[in-house]
Order: C-alpha cells, then sequence, then structure tokens
C-alpha cells in the first residue's frame, strides 16, 4: 500500500458522486461535467461503477479497449486537475471462482483489470460483491462466503500494493445476513481498506453512525468500526421504480461525513441533487437551503405546489398525500387546491424550457395523468393510449366495479 493511497485514505473526506446505478449509462462529456459540478460544491470523488457497463459487471473479466481505456484517462486526467478522485469498480460476484491464483485464474483477471484501471489514472479500485446471490462457498467448500469475499480484497490489496475500496453482498440490514456473512466479513478484511454500505436499508429513511456499527461490528464491545464506512446512498436513486423522481430535502444523515451519492442518471437532475445533498446535509433550515438549490437550477417557482409528490421515497412511514394544512416538503403532505396543481403542472409542462425540464417532463406528465385517473378525468380512449394495456385493462375493470 502506498503511502499516496493512506493520504487519501485517511485525510480526505470521501464524498461525491456515484455512477452505481441500473438502466442508465452516461456519455464521457457528462460524466466530465459532473466532475465540474463536484469541483464547484467542493466534493471529493467520482465513482465509477455502473451497472450497465458490461465490462465492469456481466463480462467483467474482459478487458476495456484502447479507445474506451484513452477516455477513461483523459477523464481521470480531467478530474486530477479540478482535485477530484477517481474510484473504478469492477463487480466480479455474479460467476467469480475462488480456485487459489494462478496464470488463467479469475484472481489474475481480476488483478490485469484493476491493472488497466490503476494504470490510465483510476485513484482508487472498488470491487463489488453487491446484488448477487448467495455464494455456494460454505456449502460445496466449507469456505465462510464472507470471508472469502474479504480474502479476495486482502490479496489484491497486497498484489497491488494498495488499499481498496469493497461493498459486500449483505450491504444493508434489510439484506438477509445468512451464515454471519458480515461478522465473517469485517473479521477477515484487513483494517486498511474501505466499504461502502447503505446503512439501515437498502433505500434508508435514514443514515446514523449507530447504524453502520451495527452492521459493521465484530464483537459486542465494538465501540466504532475497524474499517472506514462510506455510505452508499440511494435517496435520491429511481432504478428500482424509473416512473418516479425524487429531489426533496436531503434528511436524515446529518451524523454522516463520508458518503456517495447513487442518484438517477439524469445529468442534469444530478447536477441538482449534489447541489441539494450539500446545501441540506447540515442546514438548520433545510426547506430554505432546498428552494434555493433549485432556484439556481432555473426550477419554476410553479413547481413547489406539486414537489411533494416528488419529495422523497417511500419508507412506509409516511402518510398518503392528501390536501393538509401543513405544508413541508420532508412529507407527503400537499396544501393546495386541485385549480393550483393543475396549473402548476401545467406550467412545468410546457412553459419551463431547459435541459432540466426536459428530464423531468416524463415524471411530470405521468403526474397528470394519474391525478386524473385518480380523479376518473380520464377518458376511456385516453386510458388506453397512455397506459400499459394490463394497467389500462384492470383500471377500466376497476371502473366498471
Amino acid at each position: 500500500m502506498t503511502e499516496g493511497n493512506i493520504s487519501h485514505q485517511i485525510m480526505s473526506p470521501i464524498r461525491g458522486y456515484l455512477e452505481g446505478y441500473y438502466g442508465k449509462l452516461l456519455s464521457w462529456d457528462e460524466r466530465h461535467e459532473l466532475v465540474q459540478s463536484l469541483t464547484s460544491l467542493k466534493l471529493s470523488t467520482y465513482c465509477y461503477a455502473p451497472k450497465e457497463d458490461p465490462l465492469h459487471r456481466l463480462h467483467w473479466r474482459e478487458p476495456y479497449s484502447r479507445q474506451w481505456l484513452s477516455s477513461f484517462a483523459q477523464f481521470c486526467t480531467f478530474a486530477g486537475t479540478r482535485s477530484v478522485s477517481v474510484a473504478a469498480g469492477i463487480a466480479p460476484g455474479l460467476d467469480y471462482n475462488f480456485d487459489p491464483p494462478h496464470a488463467s485464474s479469475d484472481f489474475n483477471h481480476l488483478r490485469c483489470k484493476a491493472d488497466q484501471l490503476i494504470d490510465q489514472g483510476a485513484n482508487d479500485i472498488l470491487i463489488l460483491w453487491d446484488d448477487i446471490e448467495e455464494s455456494y462457498l460454505a456449502d460445496k467448500k466449507n469456505v465462510s462466503e464472507g470471508a472469502a469475499h474479504a480474502a479476495v480484497i486482502n490479496e489484491l490489496g497486497a498484489s497491488l500494493g494498495r488499499a481498496l475500496w469493497s461493498v459486500p453482498r449483505v450491504y444493508a440490514a434489510d439484506i438477509e445476513n445468512k451464515n454471519n456473512y458480515l461478522r465473517e466479513f469485517f473479521s477477515e478484511l484487513e483494517s486498511q481498506h474501505t466499504v461502502l454500505m447503505c446503512g439501515d436499508a437498502t433505500v434508508a429513511t435514514s443514515v446514523s453512525s449507530n447504524d453502520l456499527l451495527k452492521l459493521t461490528r465484530i464483537t459486542p464491545s465494538d465501540k466504532a468500526p475497524k474499517h472506514r464506512i462510506v455510505v452508499w446512498d440511494n435517496f435520491y436513486a429511481n432504478d428500482y421504480c424509473p416512473r418516479r423522481l425524487f429531489m426533496g430535502p436531503w434528511t436524515g444523515r446529518e451524523q454522516i461525513d463520508d458518503y456517495l451519492i447513487n442518484p438517477t442518471g439524469m445529468p442534469n437532475t444530478d447536477k441538482l441533487l449534489l447541489d441539494i445533498t450539500c446545501s441540506t446535509h447540515k442546514s438548520d433550515e433545510k426547506k430554505a437551503a432546498w428552494t434555493q438549490a433549485l432556484q439556481r437550477h432555473g426550477v419554476p417557482d410553479s413547481f413547489l405546489a406539486i414537489a411533494p409528490y416528488f419529495c422523497a421515497p417511500f419508507f412506509g412511514d409516511r402518510e398518503i398525500i392528501g390536501n393538509k394544512d401543513d405544508v413541508d416538503c420532508s412529507t407527503t403532505q400537499i396544501d393546495v387546491g386541485k385549480e393550483v396543481i393543475a396549473q402548476a403542472i401545467e406550467d412545468c409542462l410546457w412553459k419551463w424550457k431547459s435541459p432540466l425540464a426536459r428530464e423531468w417532463y416524463p415524471f411530470i406528465f405521468g403526474l397528470k395523468h394519474d391525478l386524473a385517473l385518480v380523479n376518473s378525468e380520464l377518458p376511456r380512449d385516453r386510458i388506453l393510449k397512455t397506459q400499459t394495456p394490463s394497467l389500462s385493462n384492470h383500471i377500466l375493470c376497476k371502473s366498471n366495479d
């Protein structure tokens, strides 16, 4: 492990953007723009780990092409000149073979892939074991899965001479921790390596230091994690619900200092979300800071009337949206009438023209349809035109009951 790598691990805050979602793959120009936003917001890190890059996950053994490596090198150089560190991910967990290292082993493939990324300027390497089935190891090789995942990281780190980043298979409390996976993983993983985790849930209402300690604790007496823990935050992610969009204040994370935001893959939206994150993180006036961030990105004031529909994911602990007396964008409550909401939707759809508006168009139009459906204002033919066959048949059958 190099001295420079130690300095980066200990001294610099890890805060920034995580390209780690499904369904979207940014262009290099878009990544450059996001780095510019990171710099302007004094955020430190861009993490490259997109699920839609086939050579990152599905075909992880295959080397990147010269053209891709050239683009990646230019990106790393660009980021470096703007004081942004690049972490590059490799996700071998779908089919990694844990046989001992040899010339044609998967460990050698992993080492070669990491070398490619480091040679082109990656500051850190991230090994991801997320979103895979429980490994066969415990049953067929009498080896702990958690310990095996950690051992690969330890061995790769030693081979590369640097500390690594990692995501364990159990990265949140709502993922079943079979066979004491987390205890085995953290017991085996050497302390210099950094770990990315979500906290109490994959999409968490809040993330506290105690949430992270409960996940990473090796013995009941542990008072702090053995490793540096960075929060992989899915608060704004919508790859699991692509018809929805969230952009409310970033709440419930006040105790967290190291975090990476995994958002939408829509570059203009993500620039705004980074701004909201920085503006509202530890602000005592979250709503005011959030409103000002919207204004900086050209969001019209009329959007505020419909903003509660887009504020935050559903955590199972909030009321259904309705006409309420209280106004608070951190809840799902709405205090304006149907006419105001309808006019706000029309203004946002037809009078707001910008790259951000174009990204939000399908979500705002979807809200318009949803409200019309709820109020029985959408004619039969319009339902059939705008909804999938299964949903339109369900809606029309229910309306005839």
